[in-house]
């Protein structure tokens, strides 16, 4: 008569052996009907969630400004709601929608953002007020973004239209910063921290399923300047967010116009 320690053995292994079989039948892999399982990750620096916002420029330079994913400089536009002028100069900017210069500051030298607001906007047939608050803006947020980023070897200063070909997906840069205003219709989107499920973020990609609560998501206005940390940023992890969602008339898109400061690499 065997032994019942011998009998619950054979009894276990077949149990295992059964299992083995009906997972070799039903292999689970993530589709669009599962999700797999997410790994255990350790937490990171504690950072500050959200924007920084400042009185002036300078404020983005404070110690206490560093902690934040993104900075923020609130102003009312003073300028005329230009958008059937902005419509209507879409053929200046090119194919692509834009025209943009590239700055190489020269070591121990200050990068001459001025020499790109004064050559940009040519053959760009806005008005001319409009142009003179950009080239500001160029001048006072290129210097700043240059003090933001004094290792980076190259800037890339745009004036672009975004219409169709916005960015309506939520999304972390995969470069060190940007810096952009937007000069009518509406500014960035923009989500904390709290408010995001990062495993949708970098898994998923499903807009409906990266916000948590999307009454909380938060934009910043037009004429605001904003200064947007990426993955690349040293001791970032880079601000969620977005292009804000397309407006029309009489069925057809609206141009967006917005300055952008771009800081590609380290």
């Amino acid at each position: 008569m065997p032994r019942l320690g011998s009998r619950f053995s054979a009894l276990v292994v077949g149990m295992a052996l059964q299992m083995q079989n009906m997972q070799s039948a039903f292999p689970v892999r993530p589709s669009h009907g599962y999700r797999a399982v997410r790994p255990y990750q350790a937490p990171g620096p504690v950072l500050a969630t959200g924007l920084f916002a400042g009185s002036s420029l300078g404020d983005w330079l404070r110690r206490d400004a560093a902690a934040f994913q993104g900075l923020h400089l609130p102003r009312r536009p003073h300028w005329p709601n230009y958008q059937e002028e902005i419509d209507r100069a879409a053929d200046s900017f090119g194919p692509e929608g834009q025209v943009a210069m590239r700055i190489f500051p020269q070591q121990g030298r200050v990068a001459d953002f001025q020499q790109v607001a004064n050559e940009i906007g040519r053959g760009v047939s806005l008005p001319q007020d409009l142009m003179s608050v950009i080239r500001a803006d160029i001048c006072a947020l290129g210097r700043t973004v240059a003090s933001l980023c004094p290792w980076s070897k190259t800037f890339i200063v745009k004036l672009e239209l975004m219409g169709e070909h916005s960015c309506p997906r939520w999304h972390r840069d995969e470069y060190c910063a940007r810096a952009i205003v937007s000069y009518n219709l509406a500014g960035t989107n923009y989500a904390t921290e709290d408010n995001v499920d990062f495993w949708e973020l970098d898994h998923c990609g499903n807009n409906d399923h990266i916000i948590r609560d999307a009454s909380k998501v938060r934009q910043v206005g037009v004429g605001d300047l904003l200064f947007i940390k990426g993955r690349k940023f040293p001791g970032a992890r880079g601000l969620v967010h977005k292009s804000p969602p397309l407006q029309y008339a009489n069925n057809v898109v609206l141009n967006r116009l917005v300055l952008k400061i771009d800081v590609p690499s380290l």
